[in-house]
């Protein structure tokens, strides 16, 4: 049960940031809105990525970048989608931490980099 709320939550973020980048995101509200929704995505994809860590017995990691490193060590997702979540993880820090503001053009980057996490779903579903 805790893995399908993990997945149709990344998907509900993933879904509504792709609805909201197709606004006008100078809009100060729909800009917070299309940041928060891709804050939420990632970290659902980093709980996501910890469940498979845990049930995969794979390891102890101390940082987000971590899980999905041991993930591609152990052959569960691809080179390509290791780097993208590992971008998608620095953004995700940038709002977080607020080190500075973070773009339009990162936030629309951002939305594209969801796409990747498909690869990451397929490996959860296919737990047994």
């Amino acid at each position: 049960m805790r893995l399908a709320s993990i997945i149709a939550r990344l998907e509900k973020h993933r879904k509504k940031a792709k609805e909201l980048a197709k606004k006008d995101i100078s809009n100060y509200f729909i800009f917070t809105s299309l940041a928060m929704k891709c804050f939420q995505a990632v970290n659902s994809a980093i709980e996501l990525g910890e469940y498979i860590v845990s049930v995969k017995k794979l390891g102890f990691p101390s940082k987000y970048r971590e899980i999905f490193e041991l993930l591609y060590e152990n052959k569960l997702i691809s080179k390509k989608t290791l780097n993208c979540i590992k971008r998608l993880i620095f953004l995700r820090n940038l709002i977080a931490h607020e080190y500075y503001q973070i773009t339009e053009r990162e936030l629309k980057e951002m939305v594209k980099l969801l796409d990747c996490l498909n690869e990451l779903i397929k490996v959860a579903k296919s737990l047994k």
